[in-house]
């Protein structure tokens, strides 16, 4: 069997309209540590625990948001759909602070009725769509960077750290070979009754639920799921990965990179850019 060169998820790019009103909802709601905020750059970067980090930008006309990138005109994800790993205990009290913080949510079991799965999905003030994951860190199959608890302010969600990321693509079927043969992904599954697959960001396809610590990369149509959500378009997504190993895969599949000593970056047909960094 073939080893994938992913490893694990790295960090996020979000698209806002309003960058203060962003910095607020992610520090204050998500409790992350700001470590750049720069109005006129139209560019906030936020420490979500030792191994991973979300960023949000605002579009400004005509001003490229990472001039290393440019050339891949990357853009910040709109509507992404993501989730975030969580201790299981702290669900419910996560509810009262969604509540105190005036954040609409919903509860669904994406497990079984002898096996339940409890997750909260809420939405941030950009369409951003958002979801709680409780996770059982004590199970045998970790990502490369396990999980462990991050101390936050008690008006915050405590997070761990980011579960999964959901894209769409407008051309399922070229995505689904696409992916794995120009990346190395690691095809899991897909679902019976919808376009939608999943993959595991590790050496080898693992079943998703159940408390896994894993983490994911879900790749859909352009449609609605579960609470109203909706994959990314035109997203920027960071992964840990063996990036030697992907550089020969993007390569011999004649997509746009560039490569530096920062990490290889690529853009993907459908126009989300994925950056792979040592791991």
């Amino acid at each position: 069997m073939t080893l994938s060169p992913l490893l694990d998820l790295a960090g996020l790019t979000l698209e806002v309209n309003h960058l203060a009103r962003g910095v607020r909802f992610y520090s204050q709601v998500l409790g992350l540590t700001l470590a750049r905020h720069d109005e006129a750059a139209g560019v906030a970067e936020f420490t979500v625990n030792p191994h991973q980090t979300l960023t949000l930008w605002q579009p400004i006309t005509r001003q490229a948001k990472d001039g290393r990138l440019a050339p891949l005109r990357p853009r910040g994800a709109s509507h992404l759909h993501y989730a975030w790993q969580i201790d299981p205990d702290d669900l419910e009290p996560s509810k009262k602070l969604l509540d105190a913080h005036g954040l609409s949510w919903e509860e669904i079991n994406l497990g079984t009725e002898d096996r339940p799965d409890w997750t909260l999905y809420f939405f941030d003030p950009f369409g951003h769509g958002l979801e709680l994951r409780g996770i059982d860190r004590a199970d045998s199959r970790q990502p490369h960077f396990p999980p462990v608890p991050v101390e936050r302010p008690p008006h915050a969600l405590p997070v761990m750290g980011l579960r999964e990321v959901a894209l769409a693509f407008g051309d399922y079927a070229a995505m689904k070979e696409r992916l794995p043969r120009a990346y190395g992904l690691a095809f899991a599954k897909e679902q019976d009754d919808r376009d939608f697959a999943q993959f595991t960001l590790g050496p080898q396809a693992e079943p998703d639920g159940n408390g896994t610590p894993r983490r994911w990369l879900y790749a859909w149509d352009p449609q609605v799921g579960l609470a109203d959500m909706l994959g990314g378009d035109h997203a920027l997504v960071r992964f840990y990965a063996d990036v030697d190993a992907v550089k020969e895969l993007v390569k011999a599949a004649g997509l746009p990179y560039i490569h530096d000593e920062v990490g290889l970056a690529v853009r993907d047909p459908e126009g989300h850019v994925f950056e792979f960094i040592a791991g």
